[in-house]
């Protein structure tokens, strides 16, 4: 138990917690602190810290705070590669391997990566402690040998230089905005309920994001291919090895295969726009999707 909890602490914030539940979709951020904060009056107590992201966390898994499908909002865009500016200029050093240190806020349906003039420290990340609606995302190790993030989610099209990067500052930390979560299914589609972050084996969740990001491949490249014929490439994972060893829904492959030409993956929907899927597995293994056998995602 948390020191700064009294015995009873569960039993008298149970009904709360049912509550909180039932209408979190529905509350705006402010309104959600003013909601803690009256528990908080109610309790006569200080609220834990540690207990709003456990209680976030909770939601995610229980479905409580879900994203969006694709067909619950109409999401249509064209496979076909996206328009690049014509000076193109990278925001990040470039270098693909590494760690990387992200946050999601899952209430606004934001990633964000450290960056910035005043970015968390390598020493500190392990025991930061995000505040709010803010989480850690998954351990992300990337795989991919360089990348050019060109311009954050809300960007204008037309932005130059430090115009196309959106700062955040989180508990003193600078972070940069990465990318918008716009819907997220899943494979098998009757298990829609599920972890978009892990999902259980022989489960696949799909994240559609708005990202303006080109990954880089050379060497070689774990490819996951789908019954229909189209391509995923592992980005990243979460222990920093990746592993063939997958539980994969029927009709689904992965491989390790060597390349005979650097592999560049690009946003999609052409134009301007900024859409890439990513796939996730129950070992906390990314991939993007660079192969579209479909002219539209979703399919028709």
């Amino acid at each position: 138990m948390h020191p700064g909890l009294a015995p009873g602490f569960f039993v008298q914030f149970s009904p709360l917690l049912v509550h909180f539940t039932y209408i979190f979709p529905h509350l705006s951020n402010d309104y959600l602190y003013f909601y803690f904060h009256k528990i908080q009056t109610y309790m006569n107590a200080p609220f834990p810290k540690i207990f709003l992201p456990t209680l976030v966390s909770a939601c995610v898994l229980s479905g409580c705070l879900s994203f969006p499908t694709s067909s619950e909002i109409g999401l249509s865009f064209s496979t076909q590669a996206s328009v690049l500016p014509d000076s193109l200029v990278c925001l990040n050093s470039k270098q693909g391997s590494g760690f990387a240190k992200e946050l999601m806020n899952p209430k606004e349906k934001l990633v964000v990566i450290s960056g910035g003039t005043n970015p968390i420290p390598e020493g500190e990340w392990e025991s930061f402690n995000p505040p709010g609606f803010w989480q850690k995302n998954i351990d992300r190790f990337v795989l991919f040998q360089s990348s050019c993030f060109y311009r954050s989610p809300g960007r204008p099209v037309a932005c130059k230089d430090a115009e196309c990067q959106s700062i955040v500052e989180i508990s003193d930390y600078t972070w940069i905005g990465l990318a918008d979560i716009v819907a997220v299914d899943f494979v098998p589609e009757e298990d829609n309920s599920g972890n978009p972050q892990k999902t259980a084996p022989g489960e696949l969740s799909l994240k559609v994001i708005a990202k303006c990001h080109i990954l880089t491949y050379e060497n070689e490249i774990y490819d996951l291919t789908d019954p229909k014929g189209n391509h995923y490439v592992m980005h990243a994972t979460e222990t920093g090895t990746p592993d063939l060893n997958v539980t994969l829904p029927e009709g689904w492959t992965l491989s390790k295969v060597t390349l005979t030409a650097p592999l560049e993956v690009t946003p999609r929907g052409g134009g301007d726009e900024c859409y890439h899927v990513i796939v996730g597995d129950h070992l906390g293994q990314g991939y993007h999707q660079y192969v579209f056998v479909d002219d539209i995602y979703p399919a028709e």
